[in-house]
């Protein structure tokens, strides 16, 4: 079996984090997610054909090494059927099996190893609670008959997880796709002509989380740790009356505590510094950030490098207890979840007694003065010249 993995993509929906980080290189449990689906690959596949932008150099950067990957390269965003289509010349004389993963796309090690032991074409489905949101899998029999992007009324409650194991034939028909709606060709299309000449089966898939908006990196997160279970690095420094409800990951010459309460599903980074008497629950602390006394970070993603002042409080909970809405792109969108905090990039400082509210966003190097309140996401530099001012603003 040789792998496609697509990660050229540049995750608009996922700043502020992509501001500074190509998408499949955010990471969890302190590892990049594209890392994660590697390893569950690398032990199935011959090769792993990872379809990247030539400016991705973080990525080029972190796998150059890796024997069994070859770069590709996409040199326009015109959707996955091209992105796929970039691979023809690798596979072209290729008799065996080929599966495609998104790099934002993370499925379990069991999934993987029941996926790499079948032939012939294979549609990965996962039953979700919202099928308009993705494209949605019609099936008789146990063979799919169509799939349909975010209908209104969906028919099924099966959606494709962007798994898919099919063979050379794909590339016929990805040269027959028109362009959709928003300029780009589908690979569904292409899967749903191919599956009119050979016959595709279900594959459904147990475990799934796709990364398309901050929150869902909490999901990953959860899921990684959920296999891998508790890692905790070299040199780190447990302080005195810290308690810690497993599994977590902590990363190489972090100090924790004293008297701190590290929630299940947390990740903090290497060199990380969390000081007196901080609680930190289901969240995410990159590398290098320091959260200092007397702060609450709860259901948050903290970027590289930031400096959170003592007192600082990530609230994630409404006061109607209604589910938690984030602005992506100028749109509010449910994130179905009713307890969330905030998304905040690298090399962020925020000063003492700063209350973030639920479902905020700050984009990378802003500092955020004392005493204020973040009811809205924060894209820009705050005037701290006229400080009384700033914080009635912010």
């Amino acid at each position: 079996m040789k792998t496609i993995i697509l990660a050229a993509g540049s995750g608009t929906r996922l700043k502020p984090f992509t501001e500074t980080i190509s998408k499949p290189m955010i990471p969890v449990a302190n590892k990049p997610l594209l890392e994660w689906i590697i390893q569950s690959l690398e032990v199935f596949s011959e090769e792993i054909l990872l379809v990247i932008r030539k400016n991705q150099e973080d990525i080029i950067n972190h796998f150059k090494d890796y024997p069994k990957i070859t770069f590709v390269y996409q040199s326009e965003p015109l959707g996955t059927a091209h992105a796929v289509g970039c691979c023809e010349p690798y596979l072209k004389d290729y008799e065996g099996s080929i599966l495609k993963i998104g790099g934002d796309d993370l499925v379990s090690l069991d999934d993987i190893n029941r996926i790499s032991k079948l032939s012939g074409n294979y549609v990965g489905a996962f039953s979700s609670d919202h099928p308009e949101r993705f494209g949605v899998i019609e099936t008789y029999d146990g063979f799919v008959v169509n799939i349909e992007e975010k209908p209104e009324n969906p028919k099924s409650n099966l959606i494709s997880c962007g798994l898919y194991l099919f063979n050379k034939k794909i590339f016929e028909f990805i040269k027959k796709v028109k362009p959709s709606e928003r300029g780009e060709y589908e690979l569904n299309d292409a899967i749903e002509m191919l599956a009119k000449n050979e016959p595709f089966r279900v594959f459904e898939v147990k475990k799934w989380t796709t990364i398309t908006h901050p929150w869902e990196l909490l999901e990953a997160n959860k899921l990684v740790l959920d296999q891998i279970g508790t890692q905790i690095g070299k040199n780190v420094e447990i302080r005195p009356g810290t308690h810690i409800e497993y599994p977590v990951a902590i990363g190489d010459g972090s100090v924790i505590g004293p008297n701190c309460f590290i929630r299940r599903y947390s990740t903090i980074g290497k060199n990380c510094k969390i000081g007196n008497a901080v609680e930190i629950k289901n969240s995410i602390i990159m590398d290098h950030s320091y959260v200092s006394h007397l702060s609450y970070v709860g259901d948050s993603i903290i970027g590289s490098g930031c400096n959170i002042g003592a007192g600082a409080i990530f609230a994630n909970l409404r006061l109607d207890d209604k589910n938690i809405s984030v602005n992506i792109n100028n749109h509010k969108i449910d994130s179905d979840r009713r307890k969330l905090g905030a998304f905040i990039g690298d090399n962020v400082k925020i000063a003492v007694n700063v209350t973030i509210m639920p479902g905020k966003r700050i984009w990378p190097n802003i500092k955020i003065p004392p005493c204020c309140m973040i009811t809205r996401d924060v894209e820009y530099q705050p005037d701290l010249r006229n400080y009384e001012s700033t914080k009635e603003k912010i």
